[in-house]
């Protein structure tokens, strides 16, 4: 796999943060849950999707032997297309891989599709529909962007040449790149990752798919800080003149999976900015909603893909539910997991991608404490179906992303094998970070009706409760105030 500073996703339908998590569209693989891509035992991740009408195109990188050196396995790009309407897809085809003796002979990944006219970008006469913007490395370089084209997005031919250079020898190089094509033809904006001196994005303008020109660098203003700077993907709602864009949440700290250190980070956050502040800023990213362990059950979640149009707008299918894939972990680890088990769980050989959806105004997100045996879980998520959890009851309703008032964070957190926990500490005070519950009010707010949530304990775990007595248990202090 390429190389980063920071790197290395029984199903049940998950609904919350205003995420339907649906293991329940269409695959190619019966051995995976229903609706995911990928193979089983082999790595796949980093998923670039077009729709067009019911045909659902997906790109991504993973394991494969090179065509065309047959003792070089390693990355790769797949392909596969699916019928939207029927749950039909196609096995998946290895598409491009290193090409011996060039710029990307050691690794390619990392792919991004959109469609167009290309006019003899390589210079034999021949218009292209599709350029696919990838990373690649070899052994003396540092990663860089590379072009290929194609008329059928399964039989591709490269540019010869990087067509964005790494700044820098130092650190990982550029990468992750996303292309817009803004008027149909063959003017690409392409956004992608820098990692020198520190992770940033960058926007670079061409007229004809190969040859760019720096634009500027994209505002970190108003991305969580837990988001370190890396991301999967960003396009275009041409309706509301916002860009969305999926950003990594860190990985976690290995002293709390047991010294794992997981390759995969632990969810994506969707945040979406007005086109005219990407660059200045002048109105931030917003956080929109998270997809993590916490909604999935899944130990990593990370790399997500935007399904779009062929020319990057969102504008499709089920709009104004915006459609994504993220690359997980799969299956999910025990509930009872130690942490090392956990974290061992997301190695890449279960890296598939699986499909997920924002659906905007949804309304806020139900807390819920459950109990079984063993344990007690207050989640807005995912619960386990082989653990015998019995719902006890919803202590309130949180709000997906930061509201006017509510604006405190509350995590989720597990301590050893089963004492599960809420906090306010996004390092989950030094335990294993399961992921993001939702937003509270700090004080209570005299236009609503407002429930305090106080983190209460027992001999055996905690739980959540609206009462400050925590049943008669021991009351470790007000987390901070929800919807009834």
């Amino acid at each position: 796999m390429l190389r980063r500073i920071a790197e290395p996703t029984s199903r049940v339908i998950l609904i919350g943060l205003g995420i339907l998590f649906a293991l329940s569209a269409c695959s190619s693989t019966p051995e995976l849950p229903k609706g995911m891509v990928g193979r089983v035992g082999k790595y796949d991740y980093s998923p670039s999707i077009i729709e067009t009408g019911n045909v659902r195109q997906v790109w991504w990188c993973g394991l494969d032997r090179n065509p065309a050196d047959s003792s070089q396995v390693s990355d790769a790009i797949l392909y596969e297309s699916i019928d939207v309407s029927s749950g039909q897809a196609t096995s998946p085809v290895t598409v491009l891989a290193e090409t011996p003796g060039t710029w990307d002979s050691l690794y390619v990944c990392n792919p991004k599709v959109i469609g167009g006219i290309f006019r003899n970008p390589l210079g034999n006469g021949v218009t292209y529909k599709y350029a696919l913007y990838y990373v690649g490395i070899n052994k003396t370089s540092n990663n860089n962007i590379g072009v290929a084209f194609s008329q059928d997005g399964i039989r591709w031919e490269k540019y010869p040449d990087p067509v964005i250079l790494a700044a820098s020898p130092s650190g990982y190089g550029v990468g992750q790149p996303a292309p817009y094509n803004s008027d149909r033809q063959s003017a690409i904006t392409l956004f992608y990752e820098d990692s020198y001196p520190t992770t940033h994005h960058l926007k670079a303008s061409s007229s004809d798919g190969v040859h760019f020109t720096m634009d500027g660098a994209i505002t970190q203003s108003g991305l969580d800080p837990g988001c370190p700077g890396d991301w999967g993907d960003i396009a275009f709602d041409s309706k509301t003149g916002y860009w969305y864009a999926l950003f990594n949440r860190a990985l976690r700290d290995p002293a709390t999976t047991g010294g794992v250190a997981e390759r995969g980070q632990l969810g994506v956050e969707m945040y979406r900015i007005p086109s005219g502040s990407l660059l200045s800023g002048d109105v931030p990213w917003e956080l929109v909603t998270t997809v993590d362990t916490n909604v999935t059950g899944f130990e990593s979640n990370f790399i997500g893909g935007l399904v779009h149009d062929s020319y990057g707008n969102l504008n499709i299918g089920s709009y104004p539910t915006i459609k994504m894939y993220v690359s997980v972990s799969d299956p999910q680890p025990g509930w009872d997991a130690s942490p090392k088990d956990a974290g061992a769980s997301a190695e890449p050989p279960t890296w598939d991608i699986a499909p997920a959806e924002w659906i905007p105004n949804r309304g806020p997100l139900a807390l819920t404490r459950y109990t079984n045996a063993g344990t007690d879980v207050v989640t807005i998520g995912w619960v386990s179906p082989s653990a015998k959890f019995q719902k006890q009851q919803t202590v309130g309703h949180l709000f997906a992303s930061p509201q006017a008032g509510a604006t405190i964070r509350l995590f989720a957190c597990v301590r050893g094998k089963m004492d599960y926990f809420v906090s306010l500490d996004g390092a989950c005070e030094g335990e294993r970070i399961v992921g993001t519950n939702g937003f509270l009010y700090s004080h209570p707010d005299a236009q609503q009706k407002l429930v305090p949530l106080y983190r209460c304990a027992t001999s055996r775990s905690h739980f959540v409760s609206q009462d400050p007595r925590c049943d008669g248990q021991q009351n470790d202090g007000l987390m901070g105030y929800a919807l009834p």
